[in-house]
């Protein structure tokens, strides 16, 4: 039987504003190694595992809530996550030289050496499913790796109107069935009374941060928040 290997796992950030948004850039960068055995069925990817702890205080409110879960199971097709279910589809596109628009993340598929794959050994596809097919089949005979970046781009909205809230995300990201994991966290205090200049920013890999909700009481997370989005996957996509 054919067996993956998430071989390595990188994590980069970045600061990320726009007039709406105080926030981070967070890419995480799985190299996954497939490699076949003879007369044996292809074995299909392991499934992410984006783990996240979300702790926010609301000052304004005086209450605070959390949320933790694994994001892939709460809801696979969301923005940020997509890219995973779509691997192969976003592979074959990357061999062809196909242009992606407002994907965030990305797929490479290389050779069993860490060499890119010709586009003339994967062929020619006319929609989204023989894509997947074309990718899968190489993987099949050939083996080799896919080299998938989820980019997040955890975020407040901008406060206004007396809001005052003060956030720590906790990441624990990985695939299910191996032990290579990363940890990182994003820390946010944002302040309408104050300058921007004077708000908290900080994200780091590893955990390292306290919480101290205080005195205020806990209430239940926002259904925005907590509410599981049942997928439905399209053509070429794949748990």
């Amino acid at each position: 039987m054919g067996t993956w290997t998430l071989e390595r796992l990188v994590g980069s950030f970045s600061d990320f504003d726009t007039t709406e948004l105080y926030g981070t850039n967070f890419r995480a960068r799985f190299w996954m190694r497939y490699k076949p055995a003879t007369l044996e069925k292809y074995v299909e990817t392991p499934l992410l595992d984006w783990h996240e702890l979300i702790l926010m205080r609301e000052h304004h409110k005086n209450q605070w809530w959390d949320f933790e879960t694994n994001m892939y199971e709460h809801n696979p097709l969301s923005n940020t996550l997509k890219i995973w279910p779509g691997r192969y589809i976003y592979a074959y596109n990357s061999v062809h030289g196909i242009g992606e628009f407002n994907l965030k993340g990305s797929v490479q598929l290389t050779d069993k050496d860490g060499l890119a794959v010709p586009p003339e050994k994967l062929g020619t596809a006319n929609n989204d499913a023989a894509k997947a097919d074309r990718v899968r089949s190489y993987l099949k005979d050939k083996g080799g790796v896919l080299v998938i970046e989820v980019h997040d781009i955890p975020s407040i909205n901008m406060p206004k109107h007396g809001e005052h809230k003060e956030r720590l995300l906790k990441f624990n990201v990985g695939v299910v069935g191996q032990s290579l994991r990363m940890e990182a966290e994003q820390y946010l205090d944002v302040d309408a009374a104050k300058q921007k200049q004077a708000w908290t920013r900080r994200f780091q890999l590893g955990w390292k941060t306290g919480w101290i909700p205080g005195a205020c009481p806990k209430v239940a997370a926002p259904t925005s928040v907590s509410m599981t989005r049942q997928p439905v996957f399209a053509d070429g996509e794949y748990w």
